[in-house]
């Protein structure tokens, strides 16, 4: 699914959006054809079930009934493209988390293929255990080093001295990752380049010297086993 076509079928919900784009490196190869819309729950009232069905099924989700039994619950939904993968996720405060610690609940389509993903705040837990968490689940390499150059940057910028960190699972498959919040830390892509200096230098991006936000960093391997990581920016209303 493409940009365009998101924000396409998301307009049709007349109301402010904010859009952030992303860079995802998988197999090597950096990809650009990546966004992400989010939205109040409200905005999809009257009948908010209905109404994210349908936008799910313009954007070619065979079945987003995974998603229903929580809805009440969330206060946010995204919709994102990721090359020919689809996505629809409900955010929740922790007061009214369906499960511990979650922060996310998502669906992830690629033809009539829909998984389930989990996204499990570790933000409580000690900064050594967000390292090793790292070091689980991303290959040692430029990814690792990247993530571990934002780590710090992330617990010193936050309040409270906590890095916002999730562990990212995927029901059914090998799929897990490590999503490392870098918002709060105020930084412009510009002011964030030392940090992924050792993605740009590996994988041949050109830098990022503008003063669009910092969003996160995201690693860890696909469904497949393969490495990834993905670097999220230029959050904006639209």
């Amino acid at each position: 699914m493409s940009v365009a076509r998101l924000l396409s079928v998301t307009a049709t919900l007349e109301t402010p959006r904010i859009f952030e784009s992303s860079i995802k490196i998988s197999s090597g190869v950096p990809s650009k054809e990546r966004g992400m819309v989010t939205f109040d729950k409200r905005d999809l009232y009257p009948a908010p079930r209905t109404t994210l069905a349908e936008i799910c099924a313009d954007l070619g989700c065979p079945n987003s009934s995974a998603l229903d039994p929580y809805l009440k619950q969330a206060h946010a939904v995204y919709f994102a493209a990721d090359g020919d993968i689809g996505k629809c996720y409900l955010e929740f405060t922790p007061q009214n988390a369906p499960l511990p610690d979650l922060v996310f609940m998502a669906i992830k389509w690629r033809g009539k293929d829909v998984k389930v993903n989990h996204y499990i705040s570790i933000a409580h837990k000690p900064h050594s255990a967000k390292e090793e968490l790292i070091d689980a689940l991303v290959p040692a390499g430029p990814v690792r080093d990247a993530m571990h150059a934002c780590l710090p940057v992330a617990r010193d910028g936050t309040p409270g001295g906590e890095a916002v960190v999730l562990h990212v699972t995927e029901e059914g498959t090998r799929r897990a990752s490590v999503d490392i919040n870098m918002s709060d830390v105020k930084l412009t892509m510009a002011q964030a380049a030392p940090l992924l200096r050792p993605l740009y230098t590996a994988y041949g991006i050109e830098p990022n010297l503008t003063d669009a936000p910092f969003g996160h960093l995201a690693a860890g391997t696909d469904r497949e086993g393969a490495p990834f990581a993905t670097f999220y920016y230029g959050a904006k209303v639209i």
